[in-house]
């Protein structure tokens, strides 16, 4: 194995075996987990094909849209192929990322460390904008390495920081924070000075606009909407109890040991000393200083919003290992494995459950605990409403939020047109469902054990538009080997705008 890491070669064979066992752990999460909220939000929305959506970029909403355009399976795994190949991807980045500043060894470090950290093995699995981010993210960050070790001569470094910058930036508004870094860096370094009279910087700038692009046209022509919303969630004034939730998530999105390692990356002064390792200090320094000054002044925040900058670290992290002495790297070897195995054996468990039911597969119904609603399988659910009558391709559907939007509008399939009945619609607001008049029907997902109590509400809200709204029966739907979720349907009048 030694002699494997020694190679020259891109893909050396220890790496190989990394991204193999990451793949193939990614696949069975992403072929048994249900799709989540966020999940089926993007592919409702993104099969809309906007330049830019309301909530992010667009490259992370088109990803599912255009497998469901390929071949239109209802299968979870199926729209999370694209997360699959972005993960391998992220992680092969990862490496040349470690090894350009340790050697293999120290690549290798680091792809497995970011393997094993559970930020970045679910972007590998999950329908979220982090999927296309990640790689971009790291190969912007091994050009930006390169190049701040001295290798500016020729356009190679400067082409693929400035593509790499662009799918970032058209993937998630964090890569925004990565030129407010470079330049603090070249403003205080002799190196970075340098760049600015090079002219590969101003094509790799050039470049990096390109992604930028659809996300201000969109907005200029939505009233900044995207923008609004973002800013909209920061403030609400001091939350102590808000700030320690988020350092908690923090610590678990990265694993406890990660987070120790990566903190210690600031403590190194030898870090500083350099310039391509300082670049990378300040880089990670944007989203966490930023986002952590967030959580203490807000509560409508989450913990991931950090994970751009701790990733970042992780190449310090993979060479500063890589360079211990043995006794040391066995011990971080036992530490990622000691704190990864019992975590990752919890999630399987709950990812199989939330799919089967498995744990509570004897009750005789789901305990209080057990609330999976609204992770509907969807080609159950879409067959059960047309089953039913209560929905064919010509109807448009109601729903009193965005959550229950995202998770209707994907099961039903691309057909579906759908009017979010809150003034939080999120994007859609801007497709052609939300326009919807007339005869309608207003649906909403539920579990077995709150059937009664969840129809009377709905069609409570239902009349306080449409004073003759009348219930359809409910539909049942199974989880596994049990009916588990109940599909409420209301038949509705709404009036003109």
């Amino acid at each position: 194995m030694a002699d494997a890491v020694r190679q020259n070669a891109p893909l050396p064979r220890p790496l190989i075996w990394v991204l193999v066992a990451s793949f193939v752990a990614r696949v069975f999460f992403a072929a048994v987990m249900p799709l989540g909220t966020d999940e089926t939000y993007a592919l409702a929305v993104g099969r809309s094909f906007s330049i830019s959506f309301f909530d992010h970029p667009p490259l992370g909403f088109w990803a599912p849209a255009v497998m469901e355009r390929i071949w239109p399976l209802s299968a979870p795994i199926w729209f999370r192929v694209p997360e699959l190949v972005f993960g391998t991807v992220a992680l092969w980045a990862v490496y040349l990322c470690g090894a350009a500043l340790g050697g293999p060894r120290a690549g290798i470090w680091t792809a497995v460390i970011a393997a094993i950290s559970p930020t970045m093995f679910f972007a590998g699995v999950i329908i979220l904008p982090d999927g296309p981010l990640n790689p971009a993210l790291f190969f912007t960050l091994y050009a930006l390495i390169r190049l701040a070790q001295g290798h500016t001569a020729g356009p190679k470094y400067w082409a693929i920081g400035g593509a790499s910058l662009a799918i970032a930036l058209a993937s998630k508004y964090q890569a925004g924070l990565i030129p407010i870094s470079l330049l603090v860096w070249m403003l205080f370094t002799a190196e970075g000075r340098r760049w600015f009279a090079m002219p590969g910087f101003y094509l790799a700038l050039a470049m990096s606009c390109v992604g930028l692009m659809p996300v201000l046209w969109w907005n200029i022509g939505n009233g900044w909407a995207s923008f609004a919303f973002h800013e909209g969630r920061a403030g609400g004034g001091l939350s102590i109890s808000n700030f320690a939730k988020m350092a908690v998530g923090q610590i678990v999105y990265l694993l406890p040991v990660v987070v120790v390692w990566c903190v210690s990356t600031f403590r190194d002064r030898g870090n500083w000393a350099g310039p391509d390792r300082r670049l990378i200090l300040l880089v990670a320094l944007g989203p966490i200083l930023m986002f952590n000054a967030i959580y203490m002044f807000s509560t409508a925040t989450f913990p991931h919003w950090t994970m751009p900058g701790w990733i970042v670290l992780l190449p310090l992290v993979g060479a500063t290992i890589a360079s211990a002495p043995q006794s040391v790297q066995t011990r971080a070897r036992r530490w990622l494995i000691g704190v990864a195995a019992p975590v990752y054996l919890i999630l399987a468990v709950a990812t199989v459950h939330l799919s089967t039911g498995v744990l509570t597969r004897f009750s005789d119904s789901p305990p209080a605990w057990d609330r999976t609603a609204p992770m509907i399988p969807l080609a159950e659910t879409r067959s059960g409403l047309i089953e039913a009558g209560i929905w064919d391709e010509t109807s448009p559907i109601a729903t009193r939020n965005w959550i229950e939007a995202g998770h209707i509008a994907a099961a039903m399939g691309p057909a579906a047109r759908i009017k979010v009945l809150s003034d939080a619609p999120h994007h859609f607001a801007f497709m052609p469902g939300q326009d919807a008049q007339g005869s309608i029907t207003l649906i909403s997902i539920g579990s077995i054990q709150t059937d009664a109590a969840d129809t009377d509400r709905l069609l409570q809200f239902a009349r306080a538009i449409d004073p003759d709204a009348t219930a359809l029966p409910s539909v049942a739907v199974p989880r596994g080997a049990q009916d588990y979720f109940r599909i409420h349907a209301v038949r509705m009048t709404v009036p003109a705008n």
